[in-house]
């Protein structure tokens, strides 16, 4: 498995956006979830494939007030429950 896997947008997910969150229908379970703003933004990020440390250092550079170390961790936690949920795949 790859240090920096890619990630990206599962095809077939169905995403409407309000003002700054959106809601994700899921393509297997049709369940709804709801992703902040930050979620979001990084759910629009995806819309590529983009790498781990692509993905951190970009929103390092668009979150500077927050540490680094929970960014990271934020960004973890938001790509595994996107990836759990099915609504996102990894590439290595």
């Amino acid at each position: 498995m790859s240090d920096d896997p890619a990630y990206l947008r599962q095809p077939g997910v169905n995403a409407t956006e309000i003002d700054t969150e959106t809601f994700l229908v899921g393509p297997e379970d049709g369940e709804v979830y709801y992703l902040d703003e930050v979620s979001s933004a990084l759910w629009r990020f995806l819309e590529a494939p983009r790498r781990r440390s692509e993905i951190v250092e970009t929103f390092a550079a668009a979150f500077p007030e927050i540490a680094a170390e929970t960014l990271e961790a934020d960004i973890e936690a938001a790509l595994a429950e996107l990836e759990s949920r099915k609504l996102a795949v990894r590439r290595n």
